[in-house]
């Protein structure tokens, strides 16, 4: 099990049930309890859902339909279920007339499915144990890669959304402990996913056993957890903003989507109340997420996508391979400056070089370790198209040394320090009258050792 205590800024339940009381309202909330309701706003705003099949509100419903008209391949789920209780899933018919094959091969019959429903019906499986109505929807065609980690289930991707901001994201992979079902709570497999990059970092089994390896069922061998690449990751994050954007009133929810084959993302629900283990597969808190963005206006889906990538995706590639050597910086570094795609910077001396497929320039720049966040100065940044309005993630208050209070912007930048490439937000400042335009703070150091040279 992960000690929680080494890492700080961790969620709690009580923190957690605040944020609830102070973002979520009630009619919100009654929304994400109700699948049908959130299938029906999300879709009309544009969001994928899972064709819905049909909807029983009582036993009448129940009696007039016809199992045997369906061709297989279908969900049956509670309207208002919680944590994946009385979710069945059919891959098939069975070889015989009335008879269903679900994910893990058994065959039930068109009588074990009236009386699934009924129990659904009667409330066995509501979040308020409360009569309930049910729901049968397509099964997604599930994406190859999918397909590949798991034959007990469909595995879906977990995305905690606050302000508007995709703040961390798990894979969530069904086993057959936890009965095809993506609910870590029942066994299910948790990978924390890097938010820039789409690419999953750690693996824990359950409530939290870490798990370093998972069987690859396509190349019958086993693989490591990390560094498996979600397709459509872009595609994801933006479905996953514009489920919050169709439901304002969930100021902070969960977005579960699973990838189509064909279609890509679809959403199979949002959460009100998400757990909190995405944090332990990610190894770091939503707290302190959830506090970077908490002021901050989000201009646009693309804003909230670039706050994601350069507030959270930092120092991913440790995260891949943590025990990669780390190189020596010296206290001044030359560094290579991404420069905005199809802007045309105004320069002096520093000529401009390609790095791989990028264009960049030659920065100095000095380490300073007293520092926490990098900086660059205005004047640079501004030559550079570093200051247009899309790429300033927002502007964070200072107090200066005569005792003004001054908006100082932070911007998302990329460069190359060693060769390694390095993602992050950095502070807009005065560095005119300095002879160093950039300045290394250690949150981008993370991954290096610093020289003691003077």
């Amino acid at each position: 099990m992960f000690n929680l205590r080494k890492y700080r800024q961790f969620l709690t339940k009580n923190e957690r049930n605040k944020i609830y009381l102070r973002k979520n309202s009630a009619s919100g909330r009654a929304i994400a309890d109700s699948k049908f309701k959130t299938k029906k706003i999300i879709s009309k705003a544009g969001v994928s859902v899972p064709k819905l099949i049909a909807r029983f509100k009582n036993e009448q419903d129940l009696a007039k339909f016809r199992w045997e008209d369906l061709e297989g391949n279908f969900v049956i789920k509670p309207e208002s279920g919680y944590g994946g209780e009385g979710i069945l899933i059919i891959r098939k018919r069975g070889k015989w007339a009335g008879e269903w094959q679900k994910m893990n091969g058994e065959i039930i019959s068109s009588n074990d499915l009236n009386l699934h429903c009924q129990e659904i019906v009667a409330g066995k499986y509501s979040l308020h144990a409360m009569p309930d109505k049910v729901i049968v929807e397509e099964r997604i065609k599930i994406h190859p890669l999918f397909l590949s980690l798991t034959k007990a289930g469909t595995p879906d991707i977990r995305v905690i959304v606050y302000n508007n901001v995709p703040v961390m994201a798990m894979f969530r992979i069904p086993t057959e402990k936890s009965g095809g079902k993506a609910n870590l709570q029942q066994g299910a497999i948790g990978l924390g996913v890097d938010l820039a990059t789409g690419i999953t970092t750690f693996g824990v089994e359950g409530k939290g056993e870490p798990i370093y390896r998972i069987y690859d069922y396509g190349k019958k061998k086993n693989r490591k957890v990390n560094g498996i690449k979600i397709p459509f990751w872009k595609e994801v994050l933006e479905t996953a903003i514009n489920c919050q954007k169709a439901i304002p009133s969930l100021g902070f929810m969960g977005v579960d989507v699973v990838l189509d084959k064909e279609k890509g993302p679809m959403v199979l629900e949002v959460n009100a109340r998400p757990g909190l283990s995405i944090q332990i597969c990610n190894k770091a808190g939503l707290k302190l997420r959830m506090e970077k963005v908490d002021e901050i206006t989000v201009r646009s889906v693309d804003h909230a996508i670039t706050l994601a990538k350069y507030l959270f995706g930092e120092s991913f590639f440790e995260k891949v391979e943590e025990k990669e050597k780390r190189q020596m910086v010296e206290p001044i570094e030359i560094i290579k400056v991404k420069i905005p795609k199809g802007f045309k910077p105004v320069l002096q001396k520093s000529p401009i070089v390609k790095q791989g497929k990028h264009r960049v320039v030659n920065v100095r720049a000095k380490v300073d370790t007293g520092a926490f966040r990098s900086s660059i100065d205005r004047d640079l940044a501004q030559r550079l198209g570093l200051l247009a309005k899309e790429r300033i993630l927002y502007y964070r208050n200072y107090r200066s040394s005569l005792g003004k209070h001054v908006d100082r912007p932070v911007i998302g930048i990329t460069f190359w320090l060693n060769g390694k490439k390095v993602i992050t937000a950095v502070n807009v400042a005065d560095r005119g009258k300095l002879r160093t335009k950039f300045l290394l703070g250690r949150k981008d150091l993370g991954n290096f050792l610093v020289s003691a040279k003077k």
